[in-house]
């Protein structure tokens, strides 16, 4: 026989999965770590909405926070930092992205 010839059971058994190469990939119907996170269909685009308004507004408190204690921190130097300044300027930034995800999640068509 021919070194290149497979047989059948050759082509329908597949190579066992790297467990650390396939963790986020269903197998059997077990549902991946993404999809246990958002969920499927339109659970999925909702809960992708949320977790975007979620960590906007976490990552909003935490620098705010990160601005207001540099600002107690350096209060005695010449050159204090503007703490309205410095917020407004990282307010800037995030408050389109939830303006964003609010009009995604309020705009829509329901049908």
């Amino acid at each position: 026989m021919d070194s290149n010839h497979t047989t059948h059971t050759e082509i329908t058994s597949a190579p066992q999965p790297n467990s650390s190469l396939n963790e986020n990939i269903s197998v059997d119907g077990m549902p991946g770590r993404v999809t246990e996170t958002i969920g499927t269909g339109e659970n999925a685009k909702n809960s992708l909405i949320y977790l975007t308004l979620k960590w906007a507004f976490i990552v909003g408190g935490v620098f705010t926070l990160f601005v207001v204690i540099n600002c107690w921190i350096f209060r005695e130097n010449e050159v204090v930092p503007d703490i309205v300044r410095d917020i407004v300027a990282l307010w800037k930034i995030l408050i389109p992205i939830i303006t964003l995800a609010l009009g995604y999640a309020f705009g829509r068509a329901k049908s």
